[in-house]
Parts: C-alpha cells; structure tokens; sequence
C-alpha cells in the first residue's frame, strides 16, 4: 500500500484572534465597572455628585454600549475568525483587511465613550451613536465579511459553505443599519438629522434593529 503523506495543516491567521480576545477581556472590565457604577446611583444616589455627565440618563447607555459592542462586538469577532478558517480549512484571504476590522472597531469606541456621557445621542436605544460614529462603523461591517467570505468560497465543498454561513452571524452583520438612517441636519457636526421614516414607523423600525442587535449579533452567534 502507497504511504500517503499527510498535508501540513494550513498557516492560519490568528494575531488579529488573539488581539479581539484581548480587547474582549478590557471592554467587558470596563462595561462590567460602568454597571457597578449604575448599581451603585440606584442604591445610594447620594454619594454621587449633581453633575450631568454621571446622570443615570448617561451612563446607562455607555454600559450598553461598551457591553453589547465593545466587549460582545470584540469576542465575536475574535470566534468569527477562528471558526472561519478552521471550518474552511483555509488561511484568511486578506489579513490586512481583518486587521483593518480590528482597529477600526477599537478606534470608534473612545467616540462612544466622549459623546454619551456628554449627551449627543439620537436617542434611540442601542442606536444612540451620531452619525460620523455611523459612517466609521459602517467601514468596518463592510470589511469584516469581506475577509471572511473568501475562505468560506474556497471551502472544500458545499456542505462546509453552508455551515459557515449559518454559524458566522457576527461576520455576516446581523446588525440591522436602518435604524441610523436619517437625512442630513443642520447646526453642529453631531446635530442629529432628520430621520427617514415617520414618527411611527421610524419606532418599528427602532425596534426591528434593537431585536436584531440581541438575537442576532448576541444570541445567535453565541449559542451557534
């Protein structure tokens, strides 16, 4: 019988794994601390100072923000791309691009951290970012499944193409962007601008977001 040589397992990427581990780890410290904070201005309200910026109102979306985002965006993204390549069998197409994904998801989080407390919100929940923030993010959601799609192409065959794509939600998106949506304001750069559907459709669609925000870019990845 001919000795068939066993294949070298492929030179997968996995700095920019190890690097959204890490970060998953500070953010979730830091969403963690901002909700003792919370907790804290429930219990004793007193020990708090007047100020608007520690405002209950403020805070609570900051906590949201650094702990669905920030630290659950990062360990998500950092299953994304291990599982990818893995299932594929295939190294990263363009490890550039997925370290483009890192920085730009860790670089727009200082804007979450200056704005909220400093009140320049949308208002809408989970969706509070104004839009200069909403274009960064949008870079980074168009680049994220774009390095993830061509290991799933050159998968080895069409049963492992489909099993990626129903367990990388995180790649994907699930991130419904409508919410942001909104013609152009007027007044300061983060004046927030006029949004694009009515009073009450502007609300489903609010809500189609936020549930998506859960189920999918929580939920589902996590449990897939």
């Amino acid at each position: 019988m001919a000795h068939v040589a066993s294949q070298a397992p492929p030179a997968y990427e996995t700095r920019v794994v190890k690097q959204f581990a890490l970060m998953a780890v500070f953010w979730g410290v830091v969403a963690m601390a901002i909700g003792v904070v919370l907790a804290a201005q429930l219990a004793l309200p007193s020990l708090f100072p007047p100020l608007e910026y520690f405002h209950f109102g403020r805070l609570r979306p900051l906590h949201t923000n650094a702990a669905i985002f920030a630290f659950g965006g990062s360990a998500l993204m950092a299953t994304s791309y291990w599982v990818v390549q893995r299932t594929c069998q295939t190294p990263l197409f363009a490890p550039r691009l997925a370290a483009f994904t890192f920085w730009g998801w860790q670089a727009h989080h200082p804007g979450r951290r200056l704005t909220l407390p400093l009140g320049d919100t949308t208002s809408k929940e989970y969706a509070e970012l104004e839009w200069p923030i909403d274009i960064a993010i949008a870079l980074v959601w168009v680049a994220s499944p774009s390095s993830c799609s061509a290991p799933s192409a050159a998968a080895r065959s069409a049963p492992l193409r489909g099993h990626l794509v129903l367990h990388r939600p995180s790649c994907d998106g699930g991130h419904a962007p409508r919410a942001s949506t909104a013609w152009p304001g007027s007044g300061h750069l983060l004046a927030s601008p006029t949004p694009s559907t009515p009073a009450s459709s502007d609300a489903l669609v609010q809500w189609w977001y936020g549930h998506n925000a859960v189920g999918f870019f929580l939920t589902a990845a996590s449990s897939g």
